[in-house]
């Protein structure tokens, strides 16, 4: 999402070669619906390592731990994407943070939005 459109672009190279930038234009020919979440931790790792995030939208529960990773020797984009589907709104943002606090969130959530939680202390 390297234009912030909501289709993922991917950056990707090989051993001892020239980056590739991999640009989707989804977005030309359908609208897309996403919500980034940003967990942004007080007690436990201060950007969300190893939290569990859960979105809830469109009748539909996403889930995704947050390691900050994706592959060997790779590196997932942060904050973390939730692909939407067709729903037009989020009912909730529910994170389970290492500290083994459970926190919900259900006001301010918007489609196509960056969110930021913080976790209590």
């Amino acid at each position: 999402m390297r234009d912030n459109d909501g289709d993922l672009d991917i950056v990707t190279n090989e051993f001892n070669s020239a980056p590739q930038i991999l640009v989707s234009n989804l977005t030309s020919r359908r609208p897309i619906h996403w919500l980034k979440v940003k967990p942004a931790g007080t007690v436990s790792d201060r950007d969300g390592l190893g939290a569990t995030v859960r979105v809830t939208a469109g009748g539909r529960t996403l889930m995704k731990y947050d390691d900050g990773k994706s592959g060997y020797l790779s590196q997932s984009s942060l904050p973390l994407y939730f692909g939407l589907g067709e729903a037009q709104k989020v009912d909730r943002v529910e994170i389970t943070w290492p500290s083994g606090r459970k926190q919900t969130v259900s006001e301010g959530l918007r489609v196509n939005d960056l969110v930021r939680i913080t976790e209590p202390r």
